[in-house]
């Protein structure tokens, strides 16, 4: 019965595997590479080794040969188990952020992302869309739209914001754009003095990524943001949500070490 219930655990962690290995790896097809979908589909091709029977006694006699590839192969694993308990915990705080509802008649400070050529990015999109709901759903609610303009940008991410929520019907008295930032530092500090400038609500309600959340509460903490931070979640793509969410996974100890 054991060796039953562990050959159903090894298969379904293995099938898990290679779903999540082509998830980290299709956005390579549109030239998003990062630390996220490197690590993901390593970690993804590790997972399925140790569950893939065959394969795993193969590596493992392979490499259990002499003391050194023996230390190698047992130093690879810990790694990878190390890696996949924290990813776990940080995975779940980022679940425990993205819940934080925001505070009645809250500022929106939307996050900017990419502008393509012909628009907002699918990322940038996701933001904007979930701002517009937020303004319909609080109409006393006002909106700091916050991104500079990058090298590869038309324009700045505020404008492009800006230009997408009139039309969809926002009054523009509501929309404050803020396009100086480049990073999300940045983006919540500048967006806090121009809050204090206009004398907005200093309750914030922050749309962007689920993903996201947690480093911007982090970040919220290390420039002493006083109000109320709450979370507005846009719509991620599944396909982008893996390779994302694991970039998370190393961009969380930089914020805390180095800024």
């Amino acid at each position: 019965m054991k060796k039953i219930l562990l050959l159903i655990i090894r298969t379904v962690f293995a099938i898990l595997s290679i779903i999540f290995f082509s998830l980290f790896v299709i956005p390579m097809g549109s030239n998003i590479i990062n630390p996220g979908n490197i690590a993901g589909a390593a970690l993804c091709a590790w997972v399925f080794c140790v569950c893939f029977a065959p394969l795993h006694r193969a590596i493992r006699n392979l490499f259990c040969k002499n003391k050194l590839t023996k230390i190698i192969y047992k130093a690879v694993n810990i790694c990878f188990a190390a890696f996949s308990i924290y990813g776990i915990i940080v995975t779940g705080a980022m679940a425990v952020c993205a819940c934080q509802t925001p505070s009645q008649d809250a500022t929106a400070v939307v996050l900017g992302a990419q502008v393509k050529p012909w628009g907002p990015s699918v990322m940038l999109m996701g933001r904007i869309n979930a701002a517009n709901d937020y303004l319909i759903s609080s109409p006393e609610s006002d909106a700091v739209l916050t991104g500079g303009k990058g090298a590869d940008e038309p324009v700045s991410e505020a404008q492009s914001m800006y230009e997408t929520l009139v039309q969809k019907g926002i009054d523009d008295n509501r929309l404050y754009r803020e396009d100086k930032a480049t990073n999300t530092t940045e983006n919540l500090k500048y967006s806090m003095e121009l809050i204090e400038r206009e004398n907005l609500n200093g309750d914030i309600a922050v749309v962007t990524d689920g993903f996201h959340q947690l480093r911007v509460r982090i970040i919220a903490s290390q420039l002493g943001i006083k109000g109320n931070v709450g979370a507005i979640n846009s719509d991620t793509s599944f396909l982008y949500l893996p390779t994302f969410t694991v970039r998370e996974w190393f961009a969380l100890p930089y914020q805390v070490l180095f800024r």
